[in-house]
């Protein structure tokens, strides 16, 4: 039996899943005025735009480094078999999408890379973008693709 109070509480969620909804639909471009419904999703956590439903995807990010020692090259990734580890340098490779941050992250990267590498003499790191189709072009044959954005080469400092 249907009591009062599940009707009180269904409502509070169906009216907590449209302000979700409204976000998810960029409810605050409608408008310059800031209106009570957006505090409340602010307030809430509704109001966090959940762009993974949208219909574009984020560009994927990869960073490639060669090692070389003026004898002979290799290429490697700083990956491991740590998926937690794997998840946080994921995280820092996204802010090479910030072109301010760009070249600080790839010289941070690079001095690591050498020091992990110690018969390494250079350093070239390519940064490298999956651009994901939009449904329509995905739908119309197009497909992902790897495209590099950035590449820098670093050698180390002879002390």
């Amino acid at each position: 039996m249907i009591t009062w109070k599940h009707i009180c509480w269904m409502s509070i969620a169906l009216f907590h899943l449209v302000v979700v909804a409204l976000h998810a639909a960029h409810f605050k471009e409608w408008s310059k005025r800031t209106t009570w419904l957006s505090s409340y999703g602010d307030f809430t956590g509704a109001g966090n735009i959940f762009s993974f439903f949208a219909p574009h995807i984020g560009n994927e990010i990869a960073v490639l480094y060669t090692v070389a020692n003026g004898k002979s090259q290799h290429v490697m990734r700083l990956e491991g078999n740590n998926s937690e580890c794997n998840r946080r340098i994921q995280t820092i490779y996204n802010f090479f999408s910030i072109e301010e941050a760009q070249p600080l992250l790839a010289r941070s990267c690079a001095a690591y890379v050498l020091k992990e590498a110690p018969d390494g003499t250079m350093v070239r790191i390519t940064v490298v973008s999956k651009l994901v189709p939009e449904m329509k072009d995905y739908r119309n044959g197009v497909m992902p693709k790897w495209e590099p954005f950035l590449v820098k080469d670093y050698k180390k400092n002879s002390q």
